[in-house]
């Protein structure tokens, strides 16, 4: 075995798509240690910079005092704790949901979702660009699976039309895509799944918190909210904490509590993460200029970016990939943005389809207009050294 995977490594080198863990240390909301050096974060999914807010440490640090470090147990045996219950019933009503419930990750409750719900001889039409999570999750399930061409309703269509045989039909899509940072047709996604009969199953992972009037997410901002069937969403990324949620209807949830083996066998979140999320949930739902403060940094980075040359594609919100094709090409502007004092992350295959390697940049709320301003100078240098501008 190891033969063999030394000479796959080695070719993953010869194709300078090589990755290696890289050990940070935050200094600041916006700012890492990294070798002795500190470093301007491009790549937080932090969007609203909660994690770093008083009023959120206070309540990871209370809870840790009062509940202890972790919970110990799974969720079906002592790790559900009353914060769970709280939470759920907050992020429910939040979200205009039935109700919630939580499990340890995005990447569980993904599994979780679409491999429980979707059994033998149900279909499975997944779009051609979905997380990993998403993938590995309708593999899993016995359910027959259809991909179809990204956030194309013409071919979703006609894929819904050729397979109408026994069983459900589940439609399943991120809201806003993790890596390039577009937008899923969720009104016509909502057509055709009533057109066919079919359950929408929609991770809004990157839109909840900073999408929407109130910041609930893409659903809200389509004027979408009781439409979707089943909904998955995460506390680890602009709400700041770690964890995910499904919203539905009692009979999905209850059967996920006694089916979902990434919620029944895995342990549950400690009461510092969900007392975290639980305070995040209270800013954004009470202080609007929290996530306005996310879009004014957001149209400014854009602006600059775009006005530099940059194809910023059809990406929307604080994600933009930046694409530069060759994965060599990539790790090499990777490597100058280094040298400046800049962390950003060459995404490639198999995170990206082949020839698509990428910087994936993200915008946070706590960048200061410095900061912006030097990272777009040091983007610019090493966009026109790679050709990319």
């Amino acid at each position: 075995m190891k033969e063999r995977l030394s000479r796959q490594i080695s070719a993953i080198k010869e194709q300078g798509n090589y990755r290696c863990v890289r050990y940070l240390r935050p200094v600041s909301s916006t700012r890492v240690l990294y070798e002795g050096r500190q470093f301007l974060n491009l790549c937080s999914n932090s969007y609203l910079s909660l994690h770093a807010h008083e009023e959120v440490i206070t309540a990871a640090r209370d809870a840790v005092r009062e509940y202890g470090a972790g919970t110990c147990a799974s969720r079906s045996v002592s790790g559900s704790i009353d914060i769970h219950r709280s939470l759920e019933e907050e992020i429910a009503a939040f979200k205009s949901y039935p109700g919630a419930l939580i499990f340890s990750s995005g990447y569980l409750a993904n599994m979780g979702i679409i491999a429980t719900l979707a059994q033998e001889p149900d279909t499975i039409f997944s779009d051609g660009l979905n997380h990993s999570s998403i993938i590995d999750a309708a593999r899993l399930s016995r359910a027959r699976k259809v991909i179809y061409r990204h956030r194309d309703m013409a071919d979703l269509e006609r894929r819904l039309k050729r397979h109408r045989g026994k069983g459900e039909k589940f439609i399943v899509t991120e809201s806003i895509f993790s890596m390039d940072g577009d937008v899923a047709p969720l009104g016509d996604l909502c057509a055709l799944k009533e057109k066919y009969g079919a359950r929408l199953v929609v991770d809004e992972a990157h839109a909840t918190g900073v999408f929407g009037e109130r910041g609930q997410g893409l659903e809200e901002h389509f004027g979408l909210s009781g439409r979707i069937d089943v909904q998955m969403g995460t506390f680890g990324k602009a709400l700041g904490s770690f964890g995910a949620f499904v919203l539905s209807g009692e009979i999905v949830l209850d059967y996920l509590v006694n089916r979902a083996r990434t919620f029944m066998y895995t342990t549950a979140l400690p009461a510092s993460a969900l007392a975290a999320a639980r305070a995040a949930l209270k800013l954004v739902r009470r202080d609007g200029s929290i996530r306005e403060g996310l879009w004014e940094n957001i149209r400014y980075m854009r602006g600059r970016l775009s006005a530099a040359g940059f194809d910023l594609k059809e990406s929307q919100g604080p994600i933009i990939p930046l694409i530069v094709g060759e994965d060599e090409s990539t790790t090499a502007m990777q490597r100058m943005l280094s040298e400046r004092g800049i962390f950003l992350q060459a995404i490639r295959p198999p995170t990206v389809p082949e020839g698509t390697s990428r910087l994936r940049l993200t915008i946070v709320r706590a960048y200061t207009l410095e900061e912006m301003d030097e990272a777009v100078e040091g983007l610019c240098e090493a966009g026109r050294a790679a050709g990319v501008i």
